[in-house]
């Protein structure tokens, strides 16, 4: 049996849980190497293997200079560190000092050293010796394909995934009718208004409504919207119950549409392992949340869509794409790959410039509109995540 190194980085996770998923068998011991401001998060990272904690070796850098004095790191391991065992050691992981320093320490015992490459999604086998010419570096493509569930996890997420439903409550060809409405504008002025109505009185509302009450006013108070059969008839929308509408069928009229007509768009043309719909997802202790309109993994890349159908000035924008940004950077992690759907227009790419700037694709009314172009969104997204390898 051997036992499976890897410096631990809180930062970047993925390396090293898909060194396990691809070499681990049962019998094998794990090794962790990290500093100890990331020894909190290396206890649940392994638990994610529900291996025997007896099965698994700590090694913590204290103090801080430990990590980045090259002497001090080998003297450190050496005295950890037995020379007796068979080592697969990832160099994925941590400063690139401390990679040098095990590397180093490793190469004088019985081991083969490996680097996962996670943006191409493949793992390195290589031989540190004289001769460059032998061609004895080995690629393999990484096997093992994540959940969103997982990826979460391995983020130090909590999330809804299990609790509620996450796919369309309508089929593909409703959803599609409503976006040829925007798209050929054949919606009224009346019946934005009613969108924007319906969205404000009872977006949120916890029981069905007759149609009757929408239209001439609830009995609770909320005002009267005289266009709803309207809009209702120019959506081709036939509510599950006659005359009568569910909250989340409010939900979809008032957006939750456009969320599904991606989310079947994609579905369609990237053919991802796991999609879902209104996935919320919060870190442990904290009393914030966030909502991801539609996300999804394929080939254990991570890609994230905000779904808007209009957005009114620039001001709004600008906080659309720093939300996104932000969600990206802090919760979800630099590998995310982040994208704004909206049906405004973009003539003058200005408003692609400024998501690109903050390292999000946006695709406005024109790419979603054109089929070509959208073809051209899912072959970047099935490239990135590198799902031929």
């Amino acid at each position: 049996m051997k036992t499976l190194v890897n410096i631990f980085d809180a930062q970047e996770p993925l390396a090293a849980y898909m060194f396990l998923k691809q070499y681990y068998e049962e019998g094998d011991r794990l090794m962790f190497i990290s500093t100890k401001q990331d020894r909190n998060a290396v206890a649940p990272y392994a638990a994610l293997f529900q291996i025997p904690d007896t099965m698994i070796d700590y090694i913590w850098l204290r103090r801080s200079e430990d990590s980045y004095i090259y002497e001090r790191i080998c003297r450190h391991l050496r005295s950890r560190v037995p020379s007796s065992a068979t080592y697969w050691v990832n160099l994925a992981g941590g400063s690139r000092y401390l990679a040098l320093a095990v590397q180093h320490l490793f190469a004088s015992y019985n081991a083969k050293f490996f680097y996962v490459q996670t943006r191409e999604n493949v793992i390195v086998s290589s031989v540190f010796d004289d001769n460059f010419s032998d061609n004895d570096d080995v690629v393999e493509p990484i096997r093992y394909r994540m959940s969103l569930a997982e990826y979460f996890k391995l983020n130090g997420l909590n999330h809804d995934l299990h609790s509620k439903q996450h796919t369309p409550i309508r089929t593909s060809d409703d959803a599609g009718r409503i976006f040829d409405c925007f798209k050929r504008r054949r919606l009224s002025h009346r019946a934005f208004n009613v969108i924007d109505q319906l969205r404000v009185q009872y977006r949120g509302t916890r029981h069905p409504l007759p149609v009757r009450d929408i239209m001439f006013g609830s009995p609770h108070r909320h005002e009267a919207i005289p266009g709803i059969r309207e809009l209702l008839t120019a959506f081709g929308f036939v509510p599950e119950q006659s005359d009568q509408l569910s909250p989340k069928e409010i939900d979809y009229l008032t957006g939750g549409w456009f969320e599904e007509w991606v989310y079947y768009r994609l579905l369609e043309l990237v053919c991802p392992q796991q999609i879902a719909l209104g996935v919320r997802i919060f870190r442990p202790g904290s009393q914030h949340n966030n909502e991801l309109d539609v996300v999804f993994i394929k080939a254990n890349t991570l890609f994230v869509v905000e779904c808007k159908t209009g957005v009114a000035t620039d001001h709004m924008f600008n906080e659309i794409v720093y939300k996104v940004s932000a969600l990206k950077e802090v919760i979800l992690g630099m590998a995310c790959h982040s994208y704004i759907f909206t049906l405004k227009n973009d003539y003058d790419h200005r408003l692609a410039h400024v998501s690109e700037m903050m390292g999000v694709k946006l695709c406005a009314k024109g790419t979603l509109t054109n089929p070509d172009l959208m073809n051209k969104v899912a072959d970047q997204m099935r490239h990135i995540s590198h799902e031929d390898n």
